[in-house]
């Protein structure tokens, strides 16, 4: 039996292990999510394809066996061309985008902890049923991608509240880029797990154990994770008063209407839907194209490819937690503006990429620095953790949830678009003009985006979040007796009041409650004694 009581004497906060159990299951989505971008490799006949040429092998002269190249690969049973492959990774997107729009709000209304857990053993159920349904025929593959992105699409929206409830602002910056970048963990391991798994154990073995996996993810989530610090029972009482002083109140956000026209009106959220869009077209082309390049371009093998497109997205890991340290030092230390901050890193994440994509269509065959150059340009975009990922933290923190659904479900578009884009460009012609135009049509859109951010976008917290929460405190006096549960955990009057500091009209009345609160307190303690 653990002793909660010595754990915390350690100095280990809840928090943190908060933080930690969401970073793991984090891991666990985007293996589930990407494994099909590194097994369709050995899924899918190449060679049988009719209309799939050898022009680029040609152009840089890679006909040979070299340097882990490949000339005549183990073909794979599905005779699927480049625009059904898209078709193939992208259909998760198609359902994605439905339950990202609601994902967040209904999380904002339920909580996060079982929500989560139940869609997380749907998504491993779905995966470990994928092999069958390839088997059965494309369409059903298809389909089984479609459920899988509906269950998956509520997962990351759903994560907002429970950040905004468990991370002081202190620590927001690098809690929630922690938390976040359990995805770039996930596609490294996903990426070089799944691909030494085809190539050794054959690739229905990739989706059996991945899939099983999630007896083991959900299990530990349910033990540790919990809605609010109000109703973890292993909390510190210490702990549990900072982070209900410095955070968004789950029962207050329960309460709050969606002001849905402000939202509609604020420049602020039209900016970060056009970064994300930006952002998710880069990040999927990369994603999902780059094993397709470095497979039918570099020509490298499958356990080769799968380590080597890993590699960008260990560097970009890394790159994301310096960048969020670096931005939680600076912003305490008050040497830069929040607000420059985030467009500082955002800038950095979009033109830094923008430009490696640019050098990579044209310095030709040269394999060594197109992979230095496309795995800086994935690396970099880990600095967008602290720009537009982190900014609906900023604009709304009550409606956190509910505005990264939606952005995030209308940027989507972005995600299977990109895919289907390249596919279409390289269908037929897989050579490196065609993949030149897919590169600079990608860092056109990423640098149109940074520059679209850094004149509209901001940090300010919206005036819409505020008056929402006023109004709903103003509308209704009973909600105040309602946060009862608050008073009975923080005793101190002197809390009570600065907490409600800027509603001027109750403050007569809350320190009536708090000090009835404290006394009543007071008076238990002497009793016990």
């Amino acid at each position: 039996m653990v002793d909660w009581q010595k754990v915390r004497k350690v100095g280990i906060p809840t928090r943190y292990a908060i933080a930690t159990v969401a970073f793991l299951n984090f891991i666990y989505v985007y293996m589930l999510r990407l494994n099909v971008n590194i097994v369709i490799v050995a899924m899918v006949n190449y060679t049988a394809i009719p209309h799939t040429n050898i022009t680029a092998a040609e152009e840089c002269g890679y006909a040979s066996s070299e340097n882990g190249t490949e000339t005549s690969p183990d073909e794979g049973e599905f005779l699927w061309d480049e625009r059904l492959q898209s078709l193939v990774t992208g259909s998760f997107f198609w359902g994605y985008i439905v339950t990202q729009l609601t994902g967040g709000r209904l999380a904002e209304r339920i909580g996060t902890k079982y929500m989560f857990a139940s869609l997380q053993i749907t998504v491993g159920i779905v995966t470990v049923c994928l092999p069958a349904l390839a088997k059965v025929g494309v369409e059903f593959f298809i389909m089984g991608r479609i459920m899988l992105g509906l269950a998956q699409g509520a997962l990351v929206p759903s994560m907002q509240p429970l950040i905004a409830r468990w991370a002081p602002a202190a620590e927001r910056n690098s809690f929630a880029t922690f938390v976040f970048s359990g995805c770039q963990m996930g596609t490294i391991l996903g990426t070089v797990c799944s691909g030494m798994m085809a190539d050794n154990l054959g690739w229905e073995a990739v989706f059996y154990i991945e899939g099983s996996l999630s007896l083991v993810v959900v299990s530990a989530w349910l033990f540790f994770i919990y809605d609010s610090p109000s109703v973890h029972p292993r909390i510190s009482r210490q702990e549990q008063e900072y982070l209900e002083s410095s955070t968004v109140s789950s029962t207050k956000a329960r309460k709050l209407r969606v002001p849905w026209k402000s939202i509609m009106k604020s420049p602020p959220c039209w900016a970060l839907l056009s970064a994300t869009f930006g952002y998710n077209w880069a990040l999927y082309m990369l994603l999902t194209e780059l094993p397709i390049y470095m497979r039918n371009i570099m020509h490298f093998n499958l356990k080769s490819n799968s380590l080597l497109s890993a590699l960008p997205w260990l560097l970009m890991w890394i790159f994301s937690l310096v960048v969020a340290k670096i931005s939680d030092v600076v912003v305490r230390r008050d040497w830069i503006s929040v607000n420059t901050t985030r467009k500082m890193f955002n800038t950095i994440a979009f033109c830094g990429p923008a430009l490696c994509l640019t050098i990579v269509s044209f310095i030709g065959c040269d394999r060594y620095w197109t992979l230095a150059m496309l795995t800086l340009a994935v690396s970099l975009l880990g600095a967008s953790y602290s720009g537009i990922l982190i900014n609906h933290l900023d604009l709304a923190p009550n409606f956190a949830g509910t505005l990264y659904g939606l952005v995030a479900g209308l940027a989507c578009i972005s995600s299977w678009l990109a895919p289907l884009v390249v596919a279409t460009l390289t269908e037929a012609e897989q050579t490196l003009a065609r993949w030149r135009i897919a590169f600079l049509l990608c860092a056109a859109i990423l640098t149109a985006n940074a520059v679209v951010f850094i004149l509209f976008g901001s940090t300010e917290r919206q005036e819409w979040d505020r008056a929402a929460e006023e109004k709903a405190l103003n509308g209704n006096i009973d909600d105040i007796p309602a946060m009862n549960d608050l008073y009975t955990v923080q005793p101190s009057s002197q809390w009570a009041v600065s907490h409600f500091n800027r509603k001027k009209m109750h403050q007569p009345l809350l320190k009536q409650i708090s000090d009835n609160n404290l006394r009543g307190w007071k008076e238990n303690q002497w009793a016990a004694a």
